[in-house]
């Protein structure tokens, strides 16, 4: 029988997103979990591909009012939100940043600032219904390299990941009051659609020098599977400690090479 506890994970329709729902939904048989995308058909696709009857989606846009209403519309009103996970994130057209349009920039502050803050506010009560001092739920930034990097040609990219781990470290402070325990992780370089993006840019190679290290990283093997982030991701929200999921932002690449647990755990969950 299912719970009243509640995953909610955003960018769920590729990529990290649909591994942390699969990993979510199968590890964890009786928890809901809610998969959000902007494409109803590929989070049926994701939804199908999993062999259990906990997992739920809704098609919205959570850069929108309209999308955060649709995603708690989606919960029941009495839900108790466990997990909420921030993985939807707007990689604009690589480029200068000075020759970037408002239109471009405003949607990538919109889905990668504006979204996780106001959802976190939207699905508060639902939170707080979760929230002991036993049992503290748990909200996780899915960050990136590029809030701590200036890479020519991401810049917007780089900006609003710059502004979402600030985020992080605010309400992990300020949520704390209630309970609630706010966290971020840096995946690496993970083959997803973003990297297909990033390796089929074909403008002028000064706009993005990186370019060639991608499609190098792709040649060699080298990105990360969005299957062992996902179980990464899993086993932050529910093996570590309350202090150490919010004291820092974790980097997988770094944090695995040299945590015992983490890799005990990999071995037997794998």
């Amino acid at each position: 029988m299912l719970s009243n506890n509640w995953a909610v994970i955003t960018g769920a329709s590729s990529g990290i997103g649909a591994a942390i729902l699969r990993r979510l939904a199968m590890k964890e048989k009786n928890l809901n979990c809610l998969g959000i995308g902007r494409n109803l058909s590929r989070l049926e696709e994701v939804q199908q591909s999993i062999d259990t009857n906990n997992v739920h989606i809704v098609s919205a846009d959570v850069s929108t009012p309209e999308g955060i209403t649709a995603i708690v519309n989606a919960l029941p009103p009495n839900a108790c939100v466990k997990y909420l996970v921030h993985s939807a994130a707007f990689f604009a057209p690589i480029g200068p940043l000075i020759e970037m349009d408002n239109a471009q920039f405003r949607e990538a502050m919109a889905t990668n600032l504006e979204a996780p803050l106001f959802l976190t506010k939207a699905l508060l009560p639902n939170l707080k219904r979760c929230a002991t001092e036993a049992t503290k739920p748990r909200v996780l930034h899915v960050s990136s390299g590029a809030a701590h990097n200036a890479y020519e040609g991401w810049g917007s990219y780089c900006i609003t990941k710059a502004g979402f781990n600030m985020m992080y470290r605010v309400l992990a402070g300020e949520l704390s009051h209630d309970n609630i325990l706010v966290g971020s992780v840096r995946p690496g370089v993970v083959d997803t659609p973003m990297q297909d993006t990033v390796r089929g840019y074909n403008g002028d190679s000064s706009h993005f020098p990186m370019h060639t290290k991608f499609i190098d990283l792709h040649s060699q093997g080298r990105l990360e599977c969005p299957e062992t982030v996902a179980t990464y991701i899993y086993w932050m929200l529910k093996e570590i400690n309350d202090d150490e999921f919010s004291r820092e932002e974790r980097d997988i690449r770094l944090s695995s090479k040299d945590d015992a647990r983490w890799k005990e755990y990999l071995a037997l969950n794998s």
